[in-house]
């Protein structure tokens, strides 16, 4: 298969860069982090060798072919071998400046570099803006710093930045922000100071802005400084007043036409910028943090810490308006820095001081959006971490004169897959010469295009016919496998009963058939094969239904990491086969009688098919489009939902193919309706008679089921004569059982141990005590009642009465006359048949008889003895009828007690 893409070169261009890219493939970061950028596969590994260890600043060089040359913080600078280079000590960067340094190379010298230097500016010690050169050819390639420390401003930020200024010269510019006069002050100028192969001229170009700071301009020390890949824009991240966006003239040095950017007020200050290859965005890592927030604590504390990725298109009018949230989260502020890859990369931290073992990743710089594609954990570091800060390198080492590969997603590297082909290439400018190279070595093409097939790191060098400078394009191209497919069949039931072969699909069912277990896949599916060539109406596949059976789908299955793809065929077809209808009845739950039980569906697999054997698999489903698709399965132990019946479905495949869809009917049955446990007496009065136990059928004829008796009896009723637990099993129809438990207890008549009189008060009381297994009630004078639950007769009257004892489990009832002793008050001798004679009342033959009784007159005159059992006083002495007074009477009682008292006589 083959791709073309063209380029397209705009000869106004004057100042191209010279340099490879290899420049910046090494880099050393945070807290003993690396990373190693290899050019000709794209492969880009961690590394933790380095010796450098530092919260922010951090500078790295190498050689053109990507080889290490050395790195600092810039205090320290350490050499390709991490031991720290001959004199390489006492810069004066700090690792806690932002940009503590960046490594420029002296312009048409291969042996000298400067290292440009910003320190801290927030210790009270001002170094400023320095540089010191290193003389990498020294000590056999191990390097020397020959100079060291050469004052250009007595006080600056902590930002510094590079671009080239020109392709023909080699010169460069490194711009940082200061005083107009570069001594302390208000941070409000930039300098831009240009390297040429005569050394550094001292002399800066300045250009002066009101920032709207603080007045001091501490607060804006901190923050990335950065110059677009094609030195045209300039953003400074400002940690307290802002992110301004300028313009800038690479030839002149002049800044120019100042924007500020408005940032999510979560987290307003920004710390790291970079933009992207095309010059076109801006991203910047702006967070709730600046370096005087105030209480350690909270600097100490991640969740204290919210930090936003911000995206910006430079190349519009209304910069502001585009502004557009790519990633935001509790995180510290953090450097970006785009790499030879063509990625932005973030360095990420929870505090101050700890960082993360991974970057977070912009994939695809280029594109607007969250389509820029950001990962947070990007790539690892382990075991090292990253801090706040990443190595700045001139920016034009990132610049693309010409995108050969013009593909929309980078431009500087590419997949391609195994087996085809790609034309990378620009547009053919008449009277231009084309040189192509791969992995250095010169190709013989030497026309605008170039069809590839292999891996390498390609490079196209246009030298225009007017003697500009040449325009140079590059493509790392890393070669992919396609993924391995072959083709397959997917079998589906038809999707009713004797249906017409039409059913429903989930297709990714398949996948695995057809593309084995290839991890990063995805599976299109087309209808037809020039839908998939064209990769056009895609079908949706987790509810697919055929057109046909059988029918034949296309696919496209594609590695979603190399974006390469195999174009295979899915061969669909629907069985009608249908396996037999299974019913499954069970009884409910004892003691939670609602219909719902538990059902074993592993008992009934066999009865599903004829002549079964174990290469069916049986699975089931709530629902018949579940069973379809295969969604929601089942366990083998399942419960019914609806009460009493239910349906589910049974999937029976043959060879991961479907070959029948049958329904299951669950039914519930009712247990008999008993009541679950009684209790009975037995009157061991009436032994050896015996009594009647019965089911306690509450539903139903007693006829409807069957028993089972603990004594062995098998009849609905039993004849007990014996006290303990009987249980009797009670069997419906349906074989469903319940059990029945019925305790009997013994009773008895009562037996009166004792009974006590209270008497001859004025609330007589009757206590009878009582033993005996059953349980009593009393009456008094009456069999019939009224009977009351305490054994205390109270408010009894003088006299005889009888007692009545009943045990009310029905054992019968005992009896006994109580004597209650009691005085008349009044003696009326009138025949009307009320106290016509004075008498002690509560006496009998049996009850006190052997008392003895006197009445007296007034005066103490004995008038009559009475017998305990007489008729009692009739108000007469020696016949003659006495007057209406009170008498007085003597009561000895037979058990000792005496009472004396009186009463009127009246007539």
């Amino acid at each position: 298969m083959k791709k073309i893409a063209f380029g397209i070169i705009i000869l106004a261009l004057s100042c191209l860069k010279l340099y490879p890219q290899g420049e910046a493939s090494n880099w050393y970061f945070g807290y003993g982090a690396g990373l190693k950028f290899n050019s000709a596969n794209g492969i880009v590994n961690s590394v933790s060798n380095g010796q450098l260890s530092t919260n922010e600043g951090c500078a790295s060089m190498s050689d053109s072919f990507g080889n290490l040359l050395f790195y600092t913080d810039g205090s320290v600078v350490w050499n390709r071998n991490h031991a720290v280079m001959d004199n390489g000590s006492g810069l004066f960067g700090d690792a806690s400046s932002t940009q503590s340094a960046i490594v420029v190379p002296k312009p048409n010298d291969s042996n000298l570099y400067y290292i440009f230097t910003v320190d801290n500016g927030l210790d009270g010690v001002h170094f400023g803006l320095n540089y010191s050169i290193v003389d990498i050819s020294a000590n056999g390639g191990l390097g020397r710093v020959t100079e060291k420390n050469t004052n250009l401003l007595g006080f600056s930020s902590e930002k510094i930045t590079s671009v080239k200024k020109n392709c023909v010269t080699g010169s460069f510019w490194v711009v940082t922000l200061s005083t107009n006069n570069g001594e302390v002050g208000l941070l409000d100028t930039f300098h831009a100071y240009e390297i040429t192969e005569n050394g550094v001229n001292p002399n800066a170009v300045k250009s002066t802005f009101v920032m709207g700071n603080n007045g001091t301009g501490a607060d804006d020390l901190r923050g990335y400084l950065v110059l677009s890949p094609d030195g045209t824009k300039m953003a400074s991240a400002n940690a307290r007043s802002g992110l301004y966006l300028y313009n800038f003239d690479d030839q002149s040095g002049i800044v120019s036409n100042q924007i500020r950017l408005q940032l999510n007020s979560q987290a307003p200050y920004p710390y790291g910028v970079a933009f992207s290859p095309n010059n076109k965005l801006l991203y910047v890592h702006s967070s709730n943090d600046f370096f005087d927030q105030g209480n350690p604590q909270n600097q100490n504390n991640p969740s204290s810490h919210y930090s936003v990725l911000t995206q910006f298109d430079v190349s519009q009018g209304n910069v502001n308006g585009t502004g557009t949230i790519i990633d935001s989260r509790n995180l510290y502020r953090g450097a970006l820095q785009l790499g030879p890859d063509g990625k932005i990369y973030r360095a990420l931290s929870s505090t101050y001081t700890v960082g993360y073992s991974y970057l977070g990743v912009i994939r695809n710089p280029d594109i607007q959006g969250i389509g820029c594609n950001y990962s947070h954990q990007g790539i690892s570091i382990a075991p090292k971490t990253s801090s706040q800060g990443l190595p700045p390198f001139i920016q034009s080492l990132f610049d693309v004169d010409i995108d050969i590969i013009q593909n929309g997603e980078s431009q500087v590297s590419m997949i391609l897959c195994k087996g085809d082909t790609y034309t990378l290439g620009t547009d053919n400018v008449p009277g231009s010469s084309y040189n192509w190279s791969r992995d250095g070595q010169p190709l013989s093409v030497n026309t605008s295009q170039l069809e590839i097939s292999e891996g390498g790191l390609y490079e196209l060098r246009v030298i225009p016919p007017n003697g500009e400078c040449p325009l140079v394009g590059k493509a790392s191209v890393i070669v992919a496998d396609k993924p391995s497919v072959q083709k397959s069949s997917l079998i589906q039931c038809d999707d009713e009963l004797g249906g017409d072969g039409i059913s429903l699909f989930d297709l990714n069912q398949a996948a695995e058939s057809l593309a084995g277990d290839f991890m990063n896949r995805s599976l299109i599916f087309y209808d037809t094969n020039e839908d998939a060539l064209n990769n056009i109406n895609p079908l949706d596949p987790y509810s697919y239904q055929n057109k046909t059976n059988p029918q034949t789908l296309y696919v496209r299955v594609v590695d979603t990491e190399t974006k390469c793809y195999s174009f295979t065929e899915l061969e669909l077809k629907v069985s009608v086969t249908q396996t037999r209808n299974v019913t499954i009845e069970t009884c409910d739950d004892d003691g939670n009688e609602d219909g719902i039980n538990t059902f074993n569906l592993a008992s009934i697999e066999d009865d599903l098919i004829e002549n079964s054997n174990s290469s069916y698999n049986i699975t089931f489903y709530r629902t018949y489009e579940d069973a379809l698709l295969e969604d929601n399965k089942l366990n083998s132990s399942v419960r019914n939902i609806t009460p009493n019946k239910d349906f589910i479905f049974a999937r029976v495949e043959n060879d991961n193919q479907c070959f029948g869809i049958n329904e299951i009917t669950l039914i519930v049955h009712n247990l008999p309706n008993v009541e679950p446990e009684s209790e009975y007496k037995y009157c061991l009065n009436f032994s050896p008679d015996t009594i009647t136990l019965d089911p306690g059928i509450l539903e139903g004829h007693i006829s409807d089921f069957t028993y089972q008796w603990s004594t062995g009896e098998t009849t609905p009723t039993i004849e007990v004569n014996t006290v303990g637990s009987y249980t009797v099993i009670v069997t419906n129809n349906f074989n469903c059982t319940k059990e029945r438990t019925i305790r009997v207890t013994p009773s008895n008549i009562a037996t009166i141990e004792n009974i006590t009189v209270k008497d001859v008060s004025d609330n007589n009381e009757i206590a009878i005590m009582v033993s005996g297994e059953g349980d009593y009630e009393f009456s008094l004078n009456n069999e019939n009642g009224p009977y009351q639950n305490s054994n205390v007769l109270e408010d009894v009257p003088a006299g005889l009465h009888t007692v009545y004892i009943r045990d009310i489990n029905g054992c019968g009832i005992i009896e006994d006359v109580v004597s209650v002793i009691g005085f008349p008050k009044f003696l009326t001798p009138n025949n009307d048949g009320h106290n016509d004679r004075w008498k002690v009342y509560g006496m009998s033959a049996n009850f006190q008889s052997e008392s003895i009784i006197y009445i007296y007159d007034r005066y103490g005159k004995l008038l009559k003895e009475l017998n305990s059992s007489g008729p009692g006083w009739d108000g007469t002495y020696l016949g003659e009828i006495l007057p209406s007074t009170d008498y007085w009477f003597s009561v000895l009682l037979e058990d000792g007690r005496l009472f004396k008292g009186h009463f009127s006589l009246r007539r």
